[in-house]
């Protein structure tokens, strides 16, 4: 795989800012170091499933009605959803699967978080703000299930 043009994919548990030039990928079965930012590659995932990271957030506050830290639908077909630990422009602003969550608890002030395959990460986030980000995503993917109900009628 060329990890330089890594897309979020079904596999994809979370996208770990280091730094501002290097991620750390969490993928249920391995691990990568990736030379771009966690918001580039939300970018380029949004990209490749076909619209733009600022469409998905334009799409995101019309239905939630919320302006900050917004969860982001990646892709539709796959029900891909990701929230963000920190504003965008936090350079500790990492993103977390909503669908590969299997555990949260506090951990020393922060949060640590289990994902599906037992793998698990300290996110440096209070578990409170946590939650509410993980009820935001569910939220929006809620919302979009039902319209989606809706359409097949």
């Amino acid at each position: 795989m060329d990890i330089e043009s890594y897309e979020i994919n079904q596999d994809t548990c979370a996208i770990l800012n280091l730094d501002n030039e290097v991620s750390r990928i969490i993928e249920n079965d391995q691990e990568y170091l990736l030379p771009k930012n966690s918001f580039e590659v939300m970018e380029d995932s949004c990209a490749y499933y076909g619209s733009s990271y600022e469409g998905r957030v334009q799409g995101t506050k019309m239905i939630l009605g919320c302006n900050y830290k917004l969860p982001i639908i990646v892709s539709e077909i796959n029900n891909i959803i990701f929230f963000p630990t920190n504003g965008t422009n936090n350079e500790n602003c990492s993103w977390i699967s909503l669908n590969h969550i299997e555990k949260y608890e506090p951990y020393n002030g922060y949060t640590k978080v289990t994902f599906d395959e037992g793998k698990t990460t300290i996110l440096k986030i209070s578990c409170k703000s946590f939650e509410m980000q993980l009820l935001r995503a569910a939220r929006l993917e809620s919302l979009i299930k039902k319209r989606t109900e809706k359409t097949k009628i």
